[in-house]
């Protein structure tokens, strides 16, 4: 066991959070509720001039998530209670892991200040309980948590961050989230999306705007062009800039592979689309063409929402992939094996454990109650070593079992969700389950 403190650091979605004035909770909701909170979309969550100026006191984190979480458009998550539990399991004493909730709605740079001081009181606090005052902390950390970890001021009594599924160069989901959209739901969430700080430190830093000819950088008049907030993208490539200069102390990172991953952007009128092509490079930094000078298009790959170029460290290449999706990549039995061996052994493997036969998954964001949908299946050959089960996410009771199928090159899965739900879908038959969340509404 080890003498060391652990903080573990949520990402964005990840903290429950309530409301002061009413004492209501605002996210962390049970899957039940969440529907009906999401139907009468995220006012409530939607930032004020008030918060904005500052003053961030009506909105409280109060722990991390106890139910699993989704967000149309962006992802969703599991709550983190099994990877807190094993973690506690390698320390001296369960009260050695601590949890940082944070307010995910707030710009990285201001709760990364929060952070500082949190894991500082912690070591303290276990330090005078353990009587180890030699005793250092690890940090680990899923999605942007990672980038709070980044954002932080230099600690050397960080023996060791572990991030996992941490987008260190964005998400082109971000910035589809801020883009004018068609459907009652989406419209809802929008409006609230776009007064959140939180969301815009999550946009893409790479080349991802597909111009045709061309791949270039999101600039902050693309987002003022889709009806996004000057202010909020200036600031947030401002302070992305900053963070990418930053060195992780003793940095090992999970990523999500295998998974068709939405990673490059077309603009067109105001509105931004996501595509799941993705470009290479030759050695001196020139997209790849073909011998008719045209781009060389490539499927992209991640863990359905954090590309898996974005999640690689820029200054080190301690890493393990997995093939699993950024809903679950925290809560997997491997991601919890690797982040008990650095807790615990201070190092991990770092080659993949992984070999063929990993299955990625593509699930609409949102499906009708009652309809037949629609989703595919990749990284396998055929559908005869597949399993699918599809659970309600709130009881875990058996919805759906369906049945894979081949039709033009792919493989399919079709199923129905017979009333407005959050519906986990698990699929089995490659080196890991992959599961992913899909919502039913009206």
């Amino acid at each position: 066991m080890t003498p060391d403190a652990v903080m573990v650091v949520p990402g964005i979605m990840g903290s429950e959070l309530m409301d002061t004035t009413t004492g209501q909770t605002l996210w962390g909701l049970r899957p039940k509720l969440l529907v009906s909170a999401l139907m009468a979309g995220l006012e409530p969550l939607a930032l004020t001039d008030a918060e904005r100026r500052g003053d961030t006191s009506r909105v409280k984190p109060v722990g991390l998530l106890k139910f699993p979480a989704y967000l149309p458009g962006l992802t969703g998550l599991e709550p983190y209670t099994g990877l807190v539990r094993e973690l506690r399991g390698v320390v001296r004493h369960p009260s050695a892991v601590a949890e940082f909730a944070y307010d995910w709605r707030l710009p990285v740079k201001r709760n990364a200040a929060l952070l500082a001081d949190a894991v500082d009181a912690h070591l303290e606090s276990w330090r005078a309980r353990s009587g180890r005052s030699d005793a250092r902390i690890v940090l680990v950390a899923h999605s942007m948590g990672g980038l709070l970890c980044q954002a932080m001021a230099p600690n050397d009594q960080v023996r060791a961050t572990l991030t996992l599924g941490t987008p260190f160069d964005g998400a082109a989901k971000a910035a589809v989230m801020l883009s004018p959209t068609t459907g009652r739901l989406q419209r809802r969430l929008r409006a609230a999306a776009v007064t959140m700080p939180g969301l815009y430190d999550l946009l893409p830093a790479y080349r991802c705007v597909d111009t045709g000819n061309d791949v270039r950088r999101l600039t902050v008049a693309d987002i003022v062009d889709l009806g996004g907030d000057e202010d909020l993208a200036a600031a947030a490539f401002t302070a992305r800039a900053q963070r990418a200069a930053t060195a992780l102390p003793q940095h090992w990172a999970l990523i999500g592979v295998e998974q068709p991953t939405m990673s490059s952007l077309t603009l067109n009128a105001g509105t931004a689309s996501g595509t799941y092509d993705t470009f290479k490079l030759h050695d001196d930094g020139e997209l790849v063409r073909d011998e008719h000078g045209r781009l060389r298009r490539s499927p992209g790959f991640g863990d359905g929402t954090v590309p898996r170029n974005s999640a690689v460290p820029h200054h080190q290449d301690r890493h393990m992939v997995l093939a699993q999706q950024h809903t679950t990549l925290a809560q997997s039995d491997e991601a919890i094996i690797f982040a008990r061996d650095i807790v615990e052994h201070g190092r991990g493997a770092k080659e993949p454990r992984l070999g063929d036969g990993d299955i990625g998954l593509v699930l609409p964001d949102v499906v009708s109650p009652g309809q037949e949908w629609t989703g595919t299946l990749s990284g396998i050959n055929g559908p005869f070593h597949v399993a699918c089960l599809l659970t309600d996410a709130d009881t875990g009771m058996v919805v759906d079992r369906p049945t894979p199928y081949r039709r033009d090159g792919q493989v399919g899965i079709t199923g129905v969700a017979d009333r407005p739900g959050l519906y986990r879908l698990r699929v089995d038959g490659g080196s890991t389950p992959v599961v992913q969340f899909l919502l039913a509404v009206p």
